[in-house]
């Protein structure tokens, strides 16, 4: 029996060229694709709608009218390419000729979006894409994949012992984990530059829309906006922090732990899927072989205290094992290939018979249909005005200010206490007039205060002093636009309290 010694102590070390067992990577590698086809599958009915000169693509370089230009596919080949990268994806996710799978899912995967900048082309597409870029540039095959099982079964049948996983420059982890660190730096420094971002005014917006999906989670905490200041702060802080603290201890514990807490709030709170899905994804580029070893200690106490769960996870790799036939490393890449072939061409084939454009259709191709006079007349009608209650969102009144928000709403104040009302506007609307008036419990007018309001202004707000002349009771605030009531409120003025008092005879 021979022994491969390529593994023995000696090895490389350093951030950069050190050397490792690539679990980080694989892990990467397994799950990112199985998030992008999420994404890839649904698209592939319609390939040669967004991708093709057959349909409506729309080439990144068209809005830049740029002449270096990559070339649009026709309606075929494009159904044919998405069907290899679909492909592509599911074999880089197993492990099958891992870096040729990979290769191919990066170019393809960018080809695509970039041939429908419109619908294709975000933000989680470009990280994902260069994700890819670095899984492709890794080892990430070389464990927990399919062509680590051949090269074992040729090693086997060759009778060469080799039990210890291989070790390869980390370099490539490295990247990924840099590159992560620098999204979250300049979407920072991106935030810095962003007024709106501070004072909650963009995350509300979001939040009571549907842009992305439903979010009804979102939409009620729109009504807290100093939680909002507050969480936006803290994400600021956290996006900066995250390069520099992410790399060991408890700071990789702390950021990762929170990075996930906080993708996961933009599933419940903006109705985002793929984007966290995707940095999560990436996150187990920061898994390392401390990591693995702790987990398989974890399982085998588990096992040995008769876990079922735990027997059957580290059961699983010989479960895996006996689904992949028993060939070798050779015949495996005849094999893809001719699978590729197979994928491609039954791809165009089912496309074919879907005709999704009706061409082969007895009664010809689908034919636009004219639209009704009535709809037609809505559609060029002149812009209607803007109704003055759709360019007011909320009302709210309180006692302390948050980062130009109300942080404590309140009903009930005593007397002695500053109130604070402020309402906040929907853009666009124009520089307007309004007014925020006091009303006693019958209705009759105690103080009126007015404001103006800019265009660029998204809030305007009041200050009340509660003063002695004021009887407790009910009261009103009065909202009015243009001589018109918009909203009110009702508050309870409360005898002052010893606190109040104090503070009275101190101004005194």
């Amino acid at each position: 029996m021979t022994e491969l010694t390529q593994n023995q102590p000696g090895t490389k070390t350093g951030f950069f060229f050190g050397e490792e067992v690539p679990y980080g990577m694989a892990a990467v590698r397994i799950i990112l694709p199985l998030v992008l086809l999420l994404v890839i599958i649904p698209r592939w009915p319609h390939a040669r709608e967004w991708f093709s000169s057959d349909g409506a693509a729309a080439p990144l370089w068209m809005n830049y009218a740029n002449a270096m230009q990559l070339p649009v596919p026709s309606g075929t080949v494009a159904v044919g390419l998405t069907s290899l990268l679909a492909f592509t994806l599911v074999t880089s996710s197993l492990g099958w000729c891992t870096r040729l799978s990979l290769i191919v899912s990066t170019v393809l995967f960018t080809y695509l979006n970039l041939l429908d900048s419109i619908g294709s082309l975000t933000k989680y597409s470009v990280i994902a894409t260069h994700g890819l870029f670095c899984l492709s540039l890794s080892s990430c095959g070389a464990v927990w994949s399919i062509d680590e099982l051949l090269r074992r079964r040729d090693l086997k049948a060759a009778a060469i012992r080799d039990e210890s996983p291989r070790k390869f420059p980390a370099w490539p982890r490295r990247l990924l984990q840099i590159m992560i660190g620098m999204v979250y730096l300049g979407a920072a420094f991106t935030k810095m530059h962003t007024p709106a971002f501070f004072s909650s005014d963009q995350m509300r917006q979001w939040m009571i829309t549907n842009v992305n999906h439903s979010n009804p989670i979102g939409e009620y905490l729109s009504f807290y906006p100093a939680a909002l200041v507050v969480s936006a702060y803290v994400t600021i802080l956290w996006e900066i922090l995250f390069v520099f603290l992410v790399w060991r201890g408890w700071g990789r514990v702390f950021m990762i732990t929170a990075g996930v807490c906080f993708h996961l709030g933009t599933t419940f709170l903006l109705g985002l899927y793929i984007f966290p899905l995707v940095c999560c994804s990436l996150y187990l580029a920061f898994l390392n072989e401390e990591d693995i070893a702790r987990f398989s200690s974890l399982i085998q106490r588990l096992r040995d205290r008769g876990f079922r769960a735990a027997e059957r996870f580290a059961a699983l790799p010989d479960c895996l094992a006996r689904l992949v036939p028993d060939i070798r490393c050779r015949t495996a890449t005849v094999v893809f290939g001719f699978l590729v072939l197979a994928v491609v061409a039954g791809g165009i084939e089912t496309e074919y018979r879907l005709d999704p454009f009706g061409v082969r259709r007895a009664e010809g191709a689908h034919q636009l249909t004219e639209l009704d006079g009535d709809e037609v007349r809505l559609m060029l009608r002149q812009s209607e005005r803007i109704r003055e209650s759709d360019k007011y969102l909320s009302f709210d009144v309180g006692t302390q200010m948050l980062g130009d928000v109300i942080a404590n709403q309140r009903s009930s104040f005593h007397i002695g206490e500053t109130l604070f009302a402020q309402c906040t506007l929907n853009p666009p609307h124009e520089d307007m007039y309004i007014e925020c008036n006091l009303h006693d419990a019958d209705d009759r007018l105690i103080d009126r205060v007015g404001q103006i309001v800019d265009r660029s202004a998204l809030r305007c707000s009041w200050q009340f002093f509660i003063f002695d002349a004021l009887p407790p009771g009910k009261y009103f605030l009065v909202f009015k636009s243009r001589g018109r009531e918009m909203s009110r409120r009702t508050i309870n003025v409360l005898p002052s309290t010893v606190a109040n008092q104090a503070g009275n005879a101190t101004r005194e």
